[in-house]
């Protein structure tokens, strides 16, 4: 089946996730590292895609929640660790840019991070491979003037 505006990034699994999910669920976008297939309820398999070319293309459709302090959740860097990139600025830009607005990103130790992805609604495996890029997305509601 073939729509118009629809990202061919965009599965329809995923797609049919977005929609299921109500205010107030979370989504991972997990890295190629992360332990999706232990952890998920509901597993969507993205090979071959890096997370920050799949998340335009999902907050274009995704509200983010704005009724909590951090409606996005990162893995903390460990102080130790020699990683030297900006996965949190990269992950930062494009969420301002998606919701048109700064978007706060909470930042969770690794356990607490797993303990937190284990509840979530979806986790989307991806084969990003910047370290430290899981992230966890919270769903807002469509607010008046967003429905088209």
């Amino acid at each position: 089946m073939i729509l118009k505006h629809i990202n061919p990034l965009l599965s329809a699994e995923l797609m049919t996730v977005m929609l299921e999910m109500g205010h107030g669920d979370e989504i991972v976008f997990a890295d190629r590292n992360f332990p999706a297939v232990s952890l998920a309820d509901r597993l969507i398999c993205y090979n071959g895609v890096p997370i920050t070319q799949l998340l335009p293309a999902f907050l274009y459709h995704f509200p983010i929640d704005y009724l909590v302090e951090h409606p996005v959740h990162m893995m903390r860097i460990p102080a130790d660790s020699d990683y030297k990139g900006n996965i949190i600025g990269e992950y930062q830009t494009i969420l301002d840019e998606a919701h048109g607005a700064s978007v706060s990103i909470g930042l969770l130790d690794r356990q607490a991070f797993y303990e937190r992805a284990s509840k979530a609604f979806a986790i989307v495996a991806t084969s990003e491979s910047a370290r430290f890029a899981n992230v966890i997305i919270r769903k807002g509601i469509v607010r008046i003037g967003e429905e088209a």
